[in-house]
C-alpha cells in the first residue's frame, strides 16, 4: 500500500514543477513590462520638464531685458514670434501699462496638444 501511495503522489507531482516554472516566468514577464512602461513615462516627463525649463528661462530673460530697457517697453510686444529653442515654439508678449504678460507655446514631438508657459510681471519705474 505504501508503494502505491508513493507512486500515485509522484504521478500527481510530475507536472507541478513545470507549472511552477511557467507561473514564475509569467510573473517575471509582467514585472518587466510594468517596469518598461514606468521608464517610458519617466522619459516622456523628463522631456516635458526640460521644455518647460527652457520656456521659463526665455520668459525670465525677456522680462530682464525689459526691466533694463524701461523707456522702450512697448517695442517688446510681439505676437507669435518664433522660438527656435523649442519645438514649434511661439512667443507672445503683451504690454498693458506696466504689466507684462509673456506666453510661450510649444508642441513636443509626438504630443497631440501644445503646452503653454505664461508669466505675468509688474514692472515698476523709478
Amino acid at each position: 500500500m505504501k508503494g502505491s501511495r508513493r507512486r500515485f503522489a509522484s504521478r500527481a507531482m510530475r507536472g507541478f514543477a513545470l507549472i511552477e516554472a511557467l507561473v514564475a516566468v509569467l510573473l517575471f514577464a509582467v514585472g518587466i513590462v510594468a517596469l518598461l512602461r514606468v521608464l517610458g513615462t519617466a522619459i516622456k516627463d523628463a522631456g516635458d520638464v526640460e521644455y518647460r525649463a527652457v520656456a521659463a528661462t526665455l520668459a525670465d530673460g525677456t522680462i530682464g531685458r525689459m526691466w533694463v530697457d524701461r523707456p522702450n517697453w512697448n517695442t517688446y510686444a510681439v505676437v507669435d514670434d518664433p522660438v527656435p529653442e523649442l519645438p514649434n515654439g511661439l512667443q507672445t508678449v503683451t504690454v498693458a501699462g506696466n504689466v507684462v504678460t509673456i506666453a510661450i507655446r510649444w508642441q513636443p514631438p509626438g504630443a497631440a496638444d501644445e503646452r503653454v508657459h505664461t508669466v505675468a510681471a509688474t514692472l515698476v519705474t523709478n
